[in-house]
C-alpha cells in the first residue's frame, strides 16, 4: 500500500495553487489526504475539515495578551482549542508524513497528527508576513520567530518559494529550504498578434498593502494604445470601492470579475502584457515571486513588473519583458510607452519559448525526490 501523505493548510484548498500542485505531484505516488477549510478535489472521505474560527475580541486580547507576555506555548494551545479545530469524527489515520503549509499548521502537524516525519512548505517568510501592520510588528511578529525556532529542528526537509527567501531561513533558524517556485502547469497555447490596441491585465487580490493604485496611476500615463483590466478578487471591499472609485469615467481602465482559478491561463491568453507592480512594503513583497510571474508566461504574455529582485532576475534571464527602474508610475509608464509593437511580441514569443522550461514540471520532480528520501531516511 501506499504510504499516506497528509497536505495541511488553513485555506481554500481549491483555490489555493500551492496546494493543488502539491496534490497533483504527488497523487500518483502516494495515498493523499487533505486537511483544509475546503476541498473538493480529493474524496470526501480523505478530507479533514479544520475550523478556522474568527477571532472574538476577547479572545483577541487573551491571545495578545500571552504573546505579549512571551506565554508562546499558551498562546499555541489557546490557538489550537479556540481558533483552529479539527472537524473529523473517529479515530485519525496515521500519516507516514505530514506537509505543512505555511507556519500556522506547523502546531498542527506536531500536536494533532504527531506525525514522526514533517515536510514545512512556506509559502513566505513567515516572521515577515504583515510586518507591515502594527499588531503583526509589534505583537504577533516575536511569536512566529519563536514557532520557527520551536519546530525547525524537528522538521525532514523545508521548502519555499525562491531564493531570497530560502536565504533567509537558512541565517535566521539554520536550516536550509529546497526552492520550489510557484510555477504553473504548462498550457499548450501560442501567443496572439500585438493588435492596435495593447491589452494590459493584472489579476489578483484586492488588498491595499499592494498598493494597486499605483499601476492605475501607471496607466492614467500611458498612451491611448493600452488599455489595463484589473481582474482583481475584493479581499478588502472598502479598498476595492477606492480602486473602482479611482476609475471611474476612465474607459481605457477597467475593473473585470475573476474567473475560476483553471480558466485564470487561457483567459489571460488574448492579453499582450501581464503587470504586477508591487512596492516593498515587507520583506515578502521585496522577494516575491508570485503565481501570476508564472501564470503570465503560460498565458504567453509580455511581463512589466518594478524593480522587485526576483522578478526582475526571471525577466532579465528569459527576456520576458521589463522591469521599471522605480516603483514611480510616472517613471513606469515612461518605460512601457517607449514599447514597440515588436518589443512586445518578441517578449510574448519568449513566454512561448520558455514555457516549458518555465512550467512546474521541475518541481514536480523535486517534491518527489523529497518526499521519497524523507520517507526512505
Amino acid at each position: 500500500m501506499n504510504e499516506k501523505v497528509l497536505i495541511i493548510s488553513i485555506t481554500d484548498q481549491d483555490s489555493d495553487p500551492r496546494i493543488i500542485r502539491q496534490n497533483e505531484f504527488l497523487k500518483d505516488s502516494y495515498d493523499i489526504y487533505c486537511c483544509g477549510i475546503k476541498n473538493t478535489f480529493i474524496p470526501k472521505e480523505k478530507f479533514i475539515r479544520v475550523n478556522s474560527i474568527n477571532n472574538t475580541p476577547v479572545s483577541k486580547i487573551i491571545t495578545g495578551t500571552l504573546k505579549l507576555s512571551g506565554l508562546y506555548d499558551y498562546a499555541e494551545r489557546y490557538a489550537l482549542s479556540t481558533k483552529l479545530r479539527i472537524d473529523h469524527s473517529g479515530k485519525l489515520p496515521e500519516f507516514d508524513l505530514v506537509i505543512a503549509n505555511d507556519f500556522d499548521t506547523l502546531a498542527l502537524a506536531f500536536r494533532i497528527f504527531k506525525t514522526k516525519k514533517v515536510l514545512a512548505d512556506f509559502h513566505e517568510y513567515a516572521p515577515s508576513e504583515f510586518e507591515d501592520k502594527l499588531y503583526w510588528k509589534y505583537v504577533h511578529k516575536k511569536f512566529v520567530i519563536h514557532q520557527c525556532r520551536k519546530y525547525f529542528p524537528g522538521l525532514n526537509a523545508v521548502t519555499t518559494v525562491c531564493k531570497s527567501i530560502a536565504d533567509k531561513y537558512e541565517t535566521e533558524f539554520g536550516k536550509r529550504p529546497v526552492v520550489i517556485t510557484n510555477a504553473s502547469g504548462y498550457q499548450n497555447l501560442n501567443p496572439g498578434p500585438v493588435k492596435d490596441r495593447i491589452r494590459i491585465i493584472h489579476h489578483g487580490a484586492a488588498i491595499s498593502s499592494r498598493r494597486i493604485e499605483l499601476m492605475i496611476e501607471t496607466a492614467m500615463l500611458l498612451d491611448d494604445r493600452f488599455t489595463l483590466d484589473l481582474m482583481l478578487v475584493p479581499n478588502e471591499m472598502n479598498y476595492y470601492m477606492k480602486l473602482k472609485d479611482m476609475i471611474a469615467g476612465n474607459n481605457r481602465i477597467k475593473i473585470i470579475e475573476p474567473v475560476s482559478y483553471k480558466d485564470i491561463i487561457p483567459f489571460c491568453n488574448s492579453y499582450d502584457i501581464g503587470m504586477f507592480i508591487l512596492p516593498p512594503a515587507n520583506f515578502n513583497y521585496e522577494s516575491a515571486l508570485p503565481n501570476k510571474f508564472f501564470e503570465f508566461v503560460q498565458s504567453r504574455l509580455a511581463i512589466v513588473t518594478g524593480p522587485s529582485k526576483e522578478m526582475s532576475d526571471y525577466i532579465d534571464k528569459f527576456d520576458l519583458g521589463i522591469h521599471s527602474k522605480t516603483f514611480d508610475p510616472a517613471d513606469t509608464a515612461r518605460e512601457i510607452n517607449e514599447l514597440s509593437d515588436e518589443q512586445i511580441m518578441n517578449f510574448k514569443n519568449n513566454s512561448h519559448k520558455y514555457s516549458k522550461e518555465l512550467s512546474a514540471e521541475k518541481n514536480k520532480i523535486i517534491l518527489n525526490d523529497l518526499v521519497k528520501n524523507i520517507l526512505s531516511d
